[in-house]
């Protein structure tokens, strides 16, 4: 082979590679349902669990002093990811009484964590529930990007108009931030994530007339210690608990929570959601050696989303890449699977 062939088999190579990579990043902004003058009516800000007022993540900012004793630490508002609404009364409230306050108000908004301060210590603590502990002030703060795009002005009206309710409801008076510093914040974080919200996903396709069934994929999957949803895709988790990637049904189908399912499948695809894995590589290494293991053990070929084989050179290559993903939301303050990037990379 020449020096031309062989810069050609090179180039090729690579081309291939970025291609795997980045031909399963997220219709970031094709998926993007409308929620621009109403959240969804299917979700309780009080009672989802994704959406609930109370929830405790931190942002880019770090905490100040100590929480509350018996209550988490929170931190406090931070203007690049959060649009703030403070409530200040003359006297101290309590936990649960802004709680009771949400519930008349009717807080329909999503996203949102809430926090409230002493003004002695300036300790700032998370709001998980009706509790005794008093605050002079609290914060109910609004994120301002999501899978389903950046806030607008419609979504920060309607948030501040639900705070000033609240803000009745306990004699207490609202503040809110600075919208238009809002919205421009919002247009930045969501172009960010934009950049960096990738998923990559590998292939494993059968041969026709020689498709395993789902049974004998279910069981393959098991013995690799995946465990199957209630979405009917399986899931692999690391030492934490927390999800690593998934294994799909190439189709779209569920795979079904029954042992005698003898429905053919064609092909199974492995999904690792950059954004939202805390050990990225590890799970990259993890998924490539399943994925490698099952295509041997079900007779099928490990392809990407264009057909072309997948071996450890494409690997390293797509390693390479993974890590200047990683480094852009190193930069930026939020690192892949930290708690601020599960709020961000959410639906």
């Amino acid at each position: 082979m020449n020096d031309l062939q062989t810069g050609l088999a090179l180039l090729g190579a690579s081309l291939i590679a970025g291609i795997f990579v980045f031909s399963r990043i997220q219709e970031y902004r094709h998926r993007r349902m409308v929620e621009q003058v109403l959240p969804d009516p299917g979700k309780d800000a009080l009672m989802d669990g994704e959406a609930a007022p109370v929830r405790s993540e931190p942002g880019l900012a770090q905490p100040t002093g100590l929480s509350a004793p018996g209550l988490p630490a929170a931190p406090p508002p931070d203007p690049a990811v959060e649009f703030t609404v403070m409530l200040r009364g003359p006297h101290p409230v309590s936990a649960a009484q802004m709680w009771q306050a949400l519930i008349a108000a009717a807080v329909t908004t999503r996203h949102l964590r809430w926090a409230g301060v002493s003004d002695a210590d300036g300790r700032w603590s998370a709001l998980e529930g009706p509790s005794e502990h008093r605050f002079d002030a609290f914060a109910a703060m609004l994120q301002l990007a999501s899978r389903s795009g950046p806030v607008n002005e419609a979504r920060l009206a309607l948030f501040a108009d639900e705070m000033l309710s609240v803000a009745r409801e306990l004699q207490m008076r609202a503040e809110s931030a600075d919208r238009a510093a809002a919205l421009s914040a919002a247009e930045a974080l969501d172009r960010f994530c934009a950049k960096v919200d990738v998923l990559i996903g590998m292939n494993v396709m059968f041969p026709e007339g020689q498709e395993p069934p789902a049974k004998r994929v279910r069981e393959s999957a098991e013995r690799e210690g995946l465990a199957l949803g209630e979405d009917g895709v399986f899931h692999a988790y690391d030492a934490s608990r927390r999800g690593s990637f998934t294994l799909a049904h190439r189709d779209g189908l569920p795979f079904l929570d029954m042992e005698e399912d003898f429905t053919p499948v064609p092909g199974v695809t492995f999904l690792l959601d950059v954004p939202r894995v805390r050990d990225a590589h590890k799970a990259l290494t993890d998924m490539f050696a399943m994925a490698d293991r099952l295509a041997q053990g079900l007779g099928g070929r490990l392809v990407d989303d264009n057909g072309a084989a997948l071996g450890p050179r494409q690997l390293v290559a797509i390693q390479k890449q993974l890590s200047a993903i990683l480094q852009q939301m190193e930069k930026q303050g939020v690192p892949a699977g930290s708690e601020l990037a599960l709020r961000l990379f959410s639906s």
